[in-house]
């Protein structure tokens, strides 16, 4: 109760009182007295009787935080599938569906009946494969062998011993030629007989038929013999090492195939890669659709099984545009959940989507920008999908005008708070900034120490400007009050 209206209710008791005291006043003078005792009620009762209805522009801290709904997301989710490629296996045991794995547990087996059955027909294969490649190592070996007589064996022996017997047949004509032209003067001379001439022509002309025989041999031998012996052991090589680099092949095919069966029988039974919670993935064959289950023939495009890392969650939801200027990434944020009503989760904002989502079913509705939220890691069981609400801290403004927020209105699309006077409110447009859920800042229009109207009141006041427009930390409320002029309740 202010002074001013303690005066006029006091008055108006003083007025009463003369009233009883001096009788000769007319019933004129009592009932203006009346009028006046009932107006100084209604002064009384709309100037603040009821604090409630009323508060004082004081100083303050404000905290202002944006606000968005969204839904619990995975960081990082696996996808587990067949490892069988466009080969069809029976699922034959699967974890179910919602049990918290951690890394290394078996999530799914797949039936390897088939595949061993393969694997022991690829391993006689494998041991036919070593056996052959033995053999065309051997075979190789003789044919390298048979190359190297040729060139520093036998072969290279033979053509020596042709070059050699031609050398001495050479020589031996030679000698016998000088001998037999020595002999010819000496049987002039009477030195020696024509028996011993003819003699040694003889053997002269033997020797020429030897040299003649031993030229044409080691011609053969040199220039036809050993190099067709050559050319053919260089085929037979050529072939013994075509033969080996087949059964090579083949024994590493053989490995090769072994090795990716047991790899396979290996890799149907799939484990988990990191902890987190099972879902089951929907068998695409199945109509209508449903999850998978034991029993199902799947292939390599078919997933079975999908582990969201829970302990490391993501928040999606999205902003107006009108509000995505004051999101950055690295801001804090509270995230509340609809599931656990008394949880609190705190977190960063890690991305502001660089495009505005527009829904091409709805083109002219409001475009809205995506907003990222990593949380803290946290104990709690989360479940992906859960319906979450995001408060990111987006200013805090310190020892600035504060009111609350249901003390500012509209009139004639000017934002208004209506200020209490003694015997009189004033409805004057005042400047806000930034806002929380219960109070926003007054840049201008008020001053501290002005008492507001909480309710909207109804005045033939003139609206005092306050020459400003309001900032943006104010928007959410001014949309508000802007769709009826209803003032905006503390949530």
């Amino acid at each position: 109760m202010t002074p001013t209206l303690r005066l006029g209710r006091d008055g108006a008791a003083r007025a009463l009182e003369m009233l009883r005291r001096r009788p000769r006043w007319s019933a004129v003078a009592l009932l203006g007295a009346s009028a006046l005792l009932f107006m100084g009620m209604i002064v009384f009762n709309r100037s603040g009787g009821d604090s409630s209805l009323a508060a004082s522009v004081h100083r303050g801290s404000l905290v202002s935080r944006l606000t968005a709904t969204g839904v619990l997301k995975p960081a990082q989710s696996i996808t587990y599938r067949s490892p069988l490629g466009g080969r069809e296996a029976e699922i034959v045991f699967l974890v179910a569906e919602g049990t918290l794995v951690g890394e290394g547990d078996l999530l799914v087996r797949l039936d390897t009946t088939d595949l061993k059955r393969e694997l022991e027909r690829a391993s006689q294969e494998l041991r036919q494969a070593q056996l052959d490649n033995k053999v065309a190592e051997a075979e190789h070996a003789e044919g390298i062998a048979a190359m190297d007589n040729l060139t520093q064996g036998e072969g290279a022996l033979s053509v020596d011993e042709a070059r050699a017997q031609l050398g001495l047949a050479e020589r031996k004509v030679q000698r016998l030629r000088e001998a037999y032209d020595a002999n010819k003067p000496l049987m002039d001379k009477g030195f020696i007989t024509r028996e011993e001439l003819d003699k040694s022509a003889f053997e002269l002309e033997q020797a020429e038929s030897e040299l003649a025989l031993n030229r044409r041999k080691a011609q053969i031998l040199i220039e036809r013999t050993h190099p067709r012996d050559r050319q053919r052991a260089t085929l037979v090589l050529s072939q013994k090492e075509s033969q080996l680099q087949n059964a090579r092949s083949r024994l590493e095919e053989g490995r090769a195939r072994v090795k990716a069966l047991q790899e396979d029988i290996e890799n149907c039974s799939l484990y988990a890669r990191a902890a987190g919670l099972v879902v089951y993935e929907e068998s695409l064959g199945a109509a209508p659709r449903r999850k998978i289950r034991i029993g199902d023939r799947v292939t390599g495009s078919q997933g079975l099984v999908t582990i969201p890392e829970v302990k490391r969650m993501l928040v999606e939801a999205s902003v107006p545009e009108v509000d995505v200027h004051r999101l950055r990434s690295g801001q804090p944020a509270g995230v509340r959940l609809d599931a656990f009503p008394d949880l609190r989760l705190n977190g960063k904002v890690t991305r502001v989507g660089t495009l505005a989502r527009v829904s091409a079913e709805r083109p002219f509705e409001e475009k809205r920008f995506d907003l990222i939220v990593e949380l803290d890691p946290s104990d709690a069981d989360l479940r992906p999908e859960m319906t979450a609400r995001v408060d990111v801290l987006v200013g805090e403004r310190k020892d600035v005008l504060l009111i609350p927020v249901n003390a500012v209105f509209e009139r004639q699309g000017l934002t208004v708070c209506h200020v209490l006077h003694a015997l009189r409110v004033e409805t004057r447009q005042v400047e806000l900034g930034e806002a929380d859920d219960a109070a926003v800042e007054v840049r201008a229009g008020l001053k501290e120490g002005d008492r507001v109207s909480l309710t909207d009141l109804v005045t033939g006041t003139q609206t005092a400007p306050a020459q400003s427009q309001p900032s943006a930390g104010a928007a959410p409320f001014l949309r508000h009050i802007e769709q009826g002029g209803t003032p905006l309740a503390p949530r």
